[in-house]
């Protein structure tokens, strides 16, 4: 058996997985995208470059861990110091 036709029936049971898992991924980046977009916007924060970086494939999550992260580090900053209520 040559190893093209190993290859081929190896996979033969589920032709679709790769496509559909590949869009599925991407649909989830999109809704986390989403996420950014509102949070950015509130924070105040570059809402077209977090979003465009969050839908990036593979790097995109990254991307949303290190939002994530300057994100707390942001909003532990403002609150270092609190006013004081007379």
């Amino acid at each position: 058996m040559s190893l093209v036709m190993y290859h081929a029936h190896m996979y033969h049971a589920l032709p679709f997985a790769g496509p559909v898992l590949m869009i599925a991924v991407w649909i989830v980046q999109l809704v986390i995208a989403f996420f950014i977009y509102r949070d950015a916007k509130e924070q105040k924060m570059l809402v077209p470059v977090w979003v465009i970086l969050a839908i990036l494939p593979v790097f995109g999550y990254l991307v949303d861990v290190l939002y994530l992260i300057i994100r707390e580090l942001r909003t532990a900053r403002k609150t270092v110091n609190p006013p004081v209520s007379p």
